[in-house]
């Protein structure tokens, strides 16, 4: 009876090495294509390996010059250039797509305005750079430890075979809906990561919140905040006897001065008796921040179950309704309906005003 070892399947994408006088069939080179362009060699290796080969592995082969770009040895910090060549080791495992793929430059298909419920993606803007979705309330923009599902990963497969798979370049909170964007090459990544990075992006929000918003003119809201950490238990909404001490961690930062400034603009736009629609501008980006600002005025966003209380039956009513970038700006009013729906008269004044020069689609 032969050997278990001589009859183990070869692991796939791996070739065989331990028959003797056989060696692995060399790799054709990775051509680095223009949406990949800038990326850091170490960067390069991963995304096109998907994760089937760990980092420190590949950390290794290119410290020790088994990878070859253009000829030479290169550290794995080196930024690559549209054309160049990138020899990998026969035995790292094949690349998702590599050279020889037909399906690595194949045309994506993509359904404009999917059904996001059923795994697709609602796009509202393309160009050659980037893509803007709108994300629905409850799909996370990464997905994590008790989540699978997100925009990242919806996007990777509506991407599949592309160049460069887009990359989200901000992020929302699973249950706030509105407009995310994504980068298509790595240029438009470390661009527009750069902008947001400079508050170069105008962010506008549409919220309703409990009660009736006492100031009649656009309030700047100054606080101090501290990221409310949701895997700690603790930090969660909590019922019944602990619900006052968990309101009393949330607040603590602000009352302690504590934490990073957060600043944002809020304008009351519709009153109604037990409830107000603002537009909030925000002026910085921190964990949260709007619902916690908010609340911490006794104004929490309908249907926060995290900072105020959970409505049955209501999503959380917060939106990412416009982002304005230097060359454009994209505009999408939340679908809310029954008593908290987005009068078409009210739309249309905010369109005009937060996106006159808009060319994000149909109108």
């Amino acid at each position: 009876m032969p050997d278990s070892e001589d009859t183990a399947p070869a692991q796939p994408g791996r070739q065989r090495s331990d028959q003797p006088g056989v060696k692995p069939p060399a790799r054709a080179p990775l051509v680095v294509r223009p949406e990949e362009a800038g990326q850091k060699l170490l960067q390069f290796l991963q995304r096109r390996m998907e994760g089937e080969v760990p980092g420190s592995a590949l950390l290794r082969v290119i410290r020790t010059g088994q990878v070859r770009v253009d000829g030479g040895r290169k550290k794995p910090f080196f930024r690559l250039e549209s054309g160049q060549e990138v020899r990998v080791p026969p035995l790292l495992g094949a690349p998702a797509h590599g050279p020889d793929d037909p399906g690595a430059n194949a045309p994506r298909t993509c359904v404009q305005h999917a059904d996001a419920s059923e795994g697709g993606l609602d796009i509202l803007y393309e160009s050659a750079g980037y893509v803007a979705v709108r994300k629905p309330a409850g799909l996370c923009s990464h997905a994590g430890t008790r989540h699978s599902d997100s925009v990242a990963d919806r996007l990777k497969a509506l991407y599949a075979g592309a160049a460069f798979v887009p990359v989200l370049t901000h992020r929302l909170d699973k249950d706030t809906s509105g407009i995310l964007l994504a980068a298509k090459t790595y240029a438009e990544l470390r661009r527009l990561n750069d902008l947001f990075a400079a508050r170069g992006v105008t962010k506008t929000y549409l919220a309703w919140v409990d009660g009736v918003w006492p100031h009649a003119e656009p309030l700047l809201m100054e606080d101090q905040l501290e990221r409310l950490d949701l895997a700690d238990p603790r930090d969660k909404a909590d019922k019944g006897d602990n619900k006052g001490e968990a309101d009393r961690r949330k607040t603590r930062a602000a009352a302690e001065g504590e934490g990073k400034v957060a600043r944002a603009e809020a304008r009351p736009l519709l009153r109604k008796r037990s409830a107000t629609l603002l537009l909030v501008r925000l002026f910085t980006g921190r964990t949260h921040q709007i619902r916690a600002q908010l609340s911490l005025r006794g104004h929490a966003v309908i249907s926060d179950g995290v900072y105020g209380r959970k409505v049955r039956g209501t999503p959380m009513l917060l939106h990412a309704l416009c982002l304005r970038l230097p060359e454009r700006a994209l505009f999408a009013p939340p679908n809310w309906n029954g008593p908290f729906a987005l009068p078409k008269r009210l739309a249309g004044e905010l369109r005009a005003e937060l996106a006159p020069d808009r060319t994000d689609g149909p109108k």
